[in-house]
């Protein structure tokens, strides 16, 4: 028996399996931060801890091809660590975890990497990922080669049948409701079900899946009762006003949060507003992150739960879909239609999104002048304003404007840089004094961004023609908050408020999900709703056939055959434009500046963005003087070359060029 013990423990799948076990308990650990944590769910959870080991031990088993199967097993390992470690850090950071849809931010997450991390600890983060690739190496060279034959065959069978057994488990567990693929709430789902099922369950659930009745007979039959729907409920009559809704990074009233002690109220003006018009809680898809999926159902009507877990629709789908939107519906309505973001364009592909969902003109951070910057290094609302109205006077039709913050985004800092930067808003009562630092860095942004809202809505009560404003908080802020420790009781509860420069906008306070949000605007604009409009119109949340229509509809419009419109699908891209101001050269001079020789490009609207392109496609070494000034070193031109001016953001992707110009 003492041999056959021995003979076992030294067998590859004996080995798969304790590496498994360990493996899982330390992915726990890391994502509760706690050992203790991840003993307890152990002990709860027994078998959906066993189930997550075997989706590890299948995983292992891989290595089982290879004659090295100890540097497999390490290689498998740490990819498991890597994603483990990053979803504690993620989690440090914001509440919702780290997910497969995240891989897909990595470009954007490098541009940012900044804000989260001091320069020493991107340094340890550097040295740590060379000595772990250094590793890799030496453990591809030292360790030992299985010898004689590893029957592949019976190997690869072993392996679909470990991978057919975990699939059985799935199916199993689903079916006795012990799991669940529908992750409402990610960070609960993570905390319930554990890491390694949800990551994986990320990796594969993408999209949405095609409901069971799903046919164009049931699209005919929404789509006839969706017809039925008018504009009954319109409150404005003949109003037809310029529309602008302003989503407020990380927004909310901090006088919900129980225990804060706030020396003066840090957003008076917003609170104003929401007593004096029509408001309400808007209950977002997302805590703490997610801003692409606020955004996103707000303006299309979808609910972004019918998609995969943690996916963001502006990674996936979007890039190559076009799609039914707030902005669709304003231009078959004669309205032009602009989107603005005071951050990088590229973020969440916005860049090429916002043509997908029918914008005219998108002006982002690489199109605005004179930005002011937060202590970490985020661009400071203040700059929406200016860039509002002038897109308002920049048509003499009506306008639809779409405005994305940024200020108000994480992470907090623990000390705050009172040299540079006044901070009249004092926080305590947290229990820790670096969570008041970070709670008072937080509110006096509020207090900014409330001053923002009160400059914009000045600017628009005397404006010359009729503006209706939407505002709102995408998601509450990063803090490690529970439904406890709010007045409110829900994590996924901001506020909005819709304020108009004209009478006859009657109150109508509500509370309702951000989905419904257009349709509550276009009921109160008296105009014709599109289809997603109409089903948010008569259809709500807890209705007997809601959630069977709403995917229906979801997945007709962005994966199925689009039997919704039979005589064809009306949306394609726009044309879109990026910023409002007409970037161009106009003349080109050889000249020095600060000591060294090369040209002067003239032109207007030039910004720290902007670089000097050539016919060949390079970017030249580019000094901003000012708007109309560009200086290039060392660098000339000959008769008939040409050049344009190319916007291009700190992730070096171009967003935008001017016109050629041909040197003379």
């Amino acid at each position: 028996m003492k041999e056959k013990v021995q003979k076992i423990l030294h067998t590859s799948i004996f080995q798969c399996i304790v590496i498994a076990i360990a493996l899982d308990f330390v992915l726990e650990t890391l994502g509760r931060h706690s050992a203790f944590d991840a003993v307890k769910y152990v002990f709860s959870h027994p078998m959906i801890f066993l189930y997550n080991c075997s989706i590890i031990f299948f995983t292992l088993t891989l290595a089982l091809l290879i004659r090295k199967r100890i540097f497999g097993y390490c290689i498998i390992s740490f990819a498991w660590l890597l994603c483990g470690v990053t979803n504690s850090i993620v989690l440090g950071f914001r509440i919702t975890p780290f997910s497969a849809v995240d891989m897909l931010m990595a470009r954007n997450t490098i541009t940012i990497i900044d804000k989260y991390f001091s320069v020493w600890q991107l340094i340890v983060i550097g040295v740590m990922l060379l000595l772990a690739l250094a590793g890799i190496i030496v453990l591809f060279i030292k360790s030992p080669t299985v010898t004689g034959s590893i029957y592949r065959i019976r190997t690869t069978v072993f392996i679909v049948a470990t991978f057919c057994c975990v699939m059985l488990f799935t199916r199993i567990a689903l079916n006795a409701q012990a799991i669940s693929d529908n992750f409402s709430n990610l960070a609960t789902a993570y905390d319930k079900y554990g890491f390694v099922y949800c990551f994986s369950n990320s990796v594969v659930d993408v999209g949405i899946s095609e409901p069971d009745d799903y046919s164009e007979e049931r699209i005919s039959e929404i789509k006839a009762e969706l017809d039925e729907v008018g504009t009954s409920g319109a409150q404005l009559g003949k109003h037809s006003p310029n529309v602008i809704i302003v989503q407020l990074e990380s927004f909310m009233d901090p006088s919900y949060v129980k225990n804060l002690q706030i020396n003066e109220n840090p957003v008076p003006n917003f609170d104003a507003f929401k007593e004096s018009c029509t408001s309400g809680f808007l209950t977002m898809p997302a805590i703490g992150a997610g801003t692409a999926n606020s955004e996103f159902e707000v303006l299309s009507g979808f609910n972004v739960a019918y998609f995969g877990a943690g996916e963001y629709p502006y990674k996936t789908v979007l890039g190559d879909a076009t799609c039914e939107t707030i902005a669709t519906q304003m231009k078959t309505l004669g309205y032009s239609t602009h989107a603005m973001h005071n951050h990088d364009g590229t973020f969440y592909d916005r860049y090429h999104v916002y043509r997908n969902l029918g914008f005219d003109t998108f002006t982002p951070l690489e199109y605005m002048y004179d930005v002011k910057y937060t202590q970490k290094d985020w661009e400071k609302d203040d700059v929406l304003t200016g860039e509002i109205m002038k897109t308002l006077n920049a048509t003499e039709g009506r306008d639809f404007i779409f405005t994305v913050s940024v200020q108000g985004h994480g992470r907090y800092p623990d000390v705050l840089d009172e040299e540079h930067y006044d901070y009249p808003i004092r926080v305590t009562g947290t229990g820790s004094e670096s969570l008041d630092v970070q709670w008072s860095y937080y509110c006096n942004q509020l207090y900014e961004m409330d001053q923002f809202i009160a400059d914009l809505i000045d600017a628009l009560q005397d404006y010359d023609e009729e503006v209706i404003v939407v505002m709102y908080g995408d998601h509450l802020p990063g803090f490690e908050l529970t439904e406890e420790d709010l007045e409110n009781a829900n994590l996924y509860q901001t506020e909005y408020f819709i304020w108009s420069n004209f009478p006859g906008l009657q109150e109508e306070d509500e509370d309702i999900y951000a989905y419904q949000m257009s349709a509550k605007l276009f009921d109160i604009l008296g105009m014709e709703k599109n289809y997603m409009q109409k089903f948010n119109t008569i259809y709500h949340p807890g209705d007997e056939n809601f959630d069977d229509v709403m995917s229906n509809l979801e997945y007709d419009m962005l994966y199925g055959e689009h039997y919704l419109y039979p005589e064809g699908w009306p949306y394609m891209p726009t044309d879109m434009k990026y910023g409002i101001d007409e970037i161009c050269i106009t003349d080109i001079k050889p000249g020095v500046f600060q000591d060294k020789e090369g040209c002067f490009i003239q032109g207007k609207n030039f910004n720290l963005y902007s670089f000097v392109r050539t016919e060949d496609g390079v970017e030249k070494e580019t000094v901003y003087i000012d708007r109309n000034t560009l200086f290039l070193p060392d660098a000339s031109f000959e008769p008939g070359e040409e050049i344009c001016i190319s916007q291009m953001g700190d992730d070096n992707i171009e967003i935008g060029f001017s016109d050629i110009y041909v040197c003379q």
